[in-house]
């Protein structure tokens, strides 16, 4: 009977001695693997980080790149701006000069009609001395609506004619053209002027001319015949 109970008691001992020891070996074992997790964890949040600092650096180096990049564009941008104002400006220029000598051109040529239309038209205004048989001028004026004494003076001016002349207007009166002056050749010479051959019976300054007409002046010795 002593035995059995010592066997039971031994057997008890051993078991509960297993159960610790398998207990422990159990929490030893779950510790361990915890710890590996912890530790892979750990490594895979170290490579995860390395991962994302890799791809930041990537991402910022890109960005550098871009914004140089943008900056090269935009600069060039600036430069091709500014080398079309450049250019603008210098079209412009060169269009006022192109502009100015057409515009110089254009008003040569007209000047140069309007000789060539003097000179190549029928003359139709004269100043004579009669007493010297002397033709002091003769050429074309343009006359038309224009008083006799108005289209004289421009005659006289336009060719630096000397001449010497009373009133104004209607009621100018030429007492010296060209060095002559009335009364130079006795008592009643003097200055007359004729439109189409004949002495009109108003002043230079009233009698308005129209196209088609001939004016003379000439110098008479007797200029109330």
């Amino acid at each position: 009977m002593k035995k059995k109970l010592l066997l039971i008691v031994v057997m008890l001992v051993l078991s509960v001695t297993a159960i610790t020891f398998a207990g422990s070996l159990q929490n030893k074992i779950q510790k361990s693997a915890v710890d590996n997790v912890v530790v892979n964890n750990k490594e895979e949040n170290k490579v995860e980080k390395k991962e994302q600092n890799k791809q930041e650096i990537k991402e910022n180096s890109e960005k550098e790149q871009n914004k140089e990049s943008s900056n090269a564009v935009e600069k060039r941008e600036q430069n091709k701006t500014s080398e079309i104002k450049k250019e603008g400006s210098k079209n412009s220029t060169t269009n006022v000069n192109n502009n100015g000598e057409s515009k110089n051109k254009t008003q040569n040529n007209s000047d140069a009609s309007k000789d060539n239309k003097s000179t190549s038209l029928k003359p139709n205004f004269y100043i004579i001395d009669t007493v010297n048989n002397k033709v002091l001028y003769k050429g074309y004026v343009d006359i038309n609506s224009k008083s006799a004494g108005d289209v004289t003076l421009k005659v006289l001016i336009d060719n630096k004619i000397s001449y010497r002349a009373k009133g104004t207007g209607g009621n100018i009166y030429f007492s010296s053209i060209a060095g002559l002056k009335e009364r130079d050749y006795g008592e009643n010479s003097g200055w007359c002027y004729y439109v189409n051959g004949v002495k009109p019976s108003v002043g230079a300054g009233s009698y308005i001319l129209k196209d088609g007409d001939i004016v003379e002046w000439k110098y008479l010795e007797d200029g109330l015949k």
